[in-house]
């Protein structure tokens, strides 16, 4: 074989240009969606198949295999390395993995043999690059505040917080503004004081299921935005609407500053690359808290598919002009194996009506879509019973649980209806079990598979 860095550089060049294929994936979750358990399986995966340990992914499937001469796992230009080794660390010590605060990228690249005595002058291989992004699901939440001024976000937020289920973890962060005197100037201890109030409204409702949020990389710490220094809080409309208010005046500088230096650097750097999206979607933290959770849910996926762009892309495009749009998505209800297989056609329903308000946002745009339920490391087994399920607990016992059914509908759900999401832990056999995911043959499948149809 011909190694690339021994071609001339005239027809490297041009291979590099017009016959290399690039498709690359983003991993577009909310906070506590299971993005990282899916990073991990997936490159744990891509990784045994790679290197050829485990024939866990029928990977290449549309992609003719008796060309295939080599496939291996890359670092992704201008992306940290996904921490794969620290997270599957963390599995062998029976935790489950840390939550994404950072963006990360790799790319798995399958390099193909080329036919023909002229082509193999000419190129004597073809590569086929498949790039995985990933980032902080806070990231997200925060983009469509691109569109805003700080007036409407300010409106905005408030409106949100007056409504269920917001407005049942927003009371000391209210009452904290009620109490607070807006004639006082924006000194550095009073800001401090508002700016730390509104932060712990944040981490309360986002410990308490909230997914509509903002700012949420204000709960990032060192990882997100410096919230400290250039910090913001909604305000009240009476001083909001009052543009000569120092405090209108001092947040909306600091809002413009969360917008010019922090938001569009992360829209060009990481939001606006790819041609496939997951979308991952945990159900469960809904389910166990409320139907407003649930509805909830529905109207932050529906105001999130604003911030892509979707449509397929052309040669020209892509190529040429360097932009790309999404063609294919994928969305995805992880962690489905805390249910029973009996219950999981109610799960798809669900899955389908939270995301409708989202795919309303491309339905007259070329974009491939599908539902899939996937287990990124299965954790349970099945149980006696086609409604049970065994699994570790917090104390380490393996125990059976038995299930009601889910609701057909969301409308069907009680006010004040819930489903306890089940705890399970992380079983010592963990690598047998990422290596045999539920559902990520059929997503990959379905991502890559018309490749080359």
């Amino acid at each position: 074989m011909i190694d690339q860095w021994f071609m001339p550089a005239g027809r490297k060049h041009w291979a590099d240009w017009f016959l290399k294929e690039h498709h690359r994936f983003t991993i577009t979750g909310l906070s506590r969606s299971g993005k990282s358990m899916l990073f991990t399986s997936l490159m744990t995966m891509l990784r045994y198949r790679s290197e050829g340990r485990y024939e866990c992914l029928p990977l290449l499937e549309h992609l003719p295999m008796a060309l295939v001469e080599h496939m291996w796992i890359a670092p992704l230009e201008g992306f940290a390395m996904f921490e794969v080794e620290a997270h599957l660390d963390a599995l062998e010590n029976q935790r489950w993995p840390a939550p994404t605060e950072d963006v990360y990228g790799f790319k798995l690249v399958v390099r193909l043999r080329q036919s023909g005595a002229v082509k193999k002058y000419l190129l004597p291989y073809t590569d086929i690059e498949f790039e995985f992004i990933d980032y902080p699901g806070e990231w997200l939440t925060d983009l469509p505040m691109l569109q805003k001024s700080f007036q409407q976000w300010s409106d905005s937020a408030w409106a949100q917080q007056m409504n269920r289920p917001q407005r049942d973890y927003a009371g000391v962060w209210h009452d904290a503004v009620n109490d607070f005197d807006f004639d006082q100037p924006p000194t550095p201890e009073a800001i401090r004081h508002l700016l730390e109030q509104y932060r712990g409204y944040l981490s309360h409702a986002k410990q308490n299921g909230i997914t509509l949020l903002q700012p949420g990389s204000f709960l990032l710490g060192t990882k997100g935005y410096d919230w400290e220094q250039h910090g913001f809080t909604p305000l009240p409309s009476a001083v909001s609407s009052d543009i000569t208010h120092p405090w209108t005046r001092h947040f909306s500088a600091n809002y413009k500053h969360f917008q010019q230096k922090w938001l569009k650097s992360l829209q060009q750097k990481t939001f606006k690359q790819a041609d496939k999206q997951i979308i991952l979607i945990d159900l469960f933290e809904g389910l166990n808290h409320s139907k407003q959770h649930l509805y909830q849910l529905k109207e932050t996926l529906s105001h999130l598919a604003d911030t892509f762009q979707y449509g397929e892309d052309n040669w020209f495009s892509r190529h040429v002009l360097r932009q790309r749009s999404i063609s294919k998505v994928a969305f995805v209800a992880a962690k489905a194996d805390l249910i029973p297989a009996a219950h999981r056609d109610q799960l798809l329903v669900l899955l389908k009506q939270v995301t409708e308000g989202a795919r309303a946002r491309f339905a007259d745009k070329s974009v491939q879509f599908e539902h899939f339920l996937v287990s990124a490391l299965t954790a349970t087994d099945p149980g006696s019973t086609p409604t049970s399920l065994r699994y570790i607990n917090e104390q380490r016992k393996y125990i059976e649980a038995d299930f009601e059914p889910l609701p057909d509908t969301l409308a069907q759900m009680s006010a004040q209806e819930h489903f306890p999401v089940l705890p399970a832990q992380v079983p010592e056999d963990y690598l047998p079990r990422i290596l045999n995911g539920r559902g990520m043959d059929r997503l990959l499948q379905f991502l890559l598979g018309d490749q080359h149809e």
